[in-house]
């Protein structure tokens, strides 16, 4: 597995990263976000699942298996440099800004956001080169009591 793991990171760093790669990437930091809290609530999963379906126009079940390859991902690595080096190299400065929407969204799930979730998404979006208006400005969309 980790030797799959390793190939798969390797292609998404490459320059001919497939689009699956760099979604399994982008899917491994939202999960990411999902778990700061020290646990998945059932609603950020769901968050989860949903932006991924909605994203990238997936059916439900490769929906799961890219969380499930996801999850296996994120807890395999050791940062998320291995994630957000991919998805800068690949992504225009308007992807990467959609996927700090999307983990807004994933930690606002469940009504609260922990520090630590919004620990995460500040340093993926620092990583991935993302303006810090465009980060405040996902984090306000996406608060539940945002009207």
């Amino acid at each position: 597995m980790k030797r799959l793991f390793g190939q798969l990171m390797g292609r998404a760093a490459a320059p001919e990263a497939s689009a699956d790669d760099l979604h399994l990437a982008a899917a491994a930091l939202l999960y990411e976000v999902a778990r700061a809290d020290g646990q998945i609530d059932p609603r950020a999963r769901d968050a989860l699942l949903a932006s991924l379906a909605q994203r990238w126009s997936l059916p439900r079940d490769q929906v799961v298996e890219k969380f499930n390859a996801a999850e296996e991902a994120a807890e395999q690595a050791t940062d998320y440099f291995q994630f957000t080096r991919p998805l800068r190299q690949h992504w225009s400065a308007a992807q990467r800004a959609e996927l700090i929407h999307d983990m807004w969204s994933v930690a606002h799930a469940d009504g609260k956001t922990h520090p630590q979730e919004e620990y995460v998404i500040r340093k993926v979006a620092d990583l991935l080169y993302v303006a810090h208006s465009d980060f405040i400005r996902a984090r306000h969309a996406t608060r539940p009591d945002h009207s």
